[in-house]
């Protein structure tokens, strides 16, 4: 499940960039440089958020590679289901 959630968001934030690229361009062709600031400045908030995703995912291997490990040695954990699920 929260392997779909971080890729379903990380689409998300992806398109998102795109169409902040896409309206700074026109801002800038426009002459409206106030809008293609903010524009930049939500792109690079967007990027801060890709970055968190991708530690986030990091993470989760870690997790998973943790937990594989512990389920050969034999050990059971009560979160180990549901967070492998």
């Amino acid at each position: 499940m929260l392997k779909k959630g971080f890729y379903l968001e990380e689409i998300d934030k992806k398109n998102k960039a795109l169409l902040c690229i896409d309206y700074m361009l026109e801002a800038i062709f426009n002459k409206d440089y106030e809008t293609a600031e903010i524009e930049a400045k939500e792109f690079l908030a967007i990027i801060s958020m890709l970055k968190e995703i991708e530690i986030k995912k990091k993470r989760r291997a870690e997790l998973e590679k943790l937990i594989a490990e512990m389920k050969e040695r034999g050990i059971k954990i009560d979160f180990a289901t549901r967070v492998h699920a």
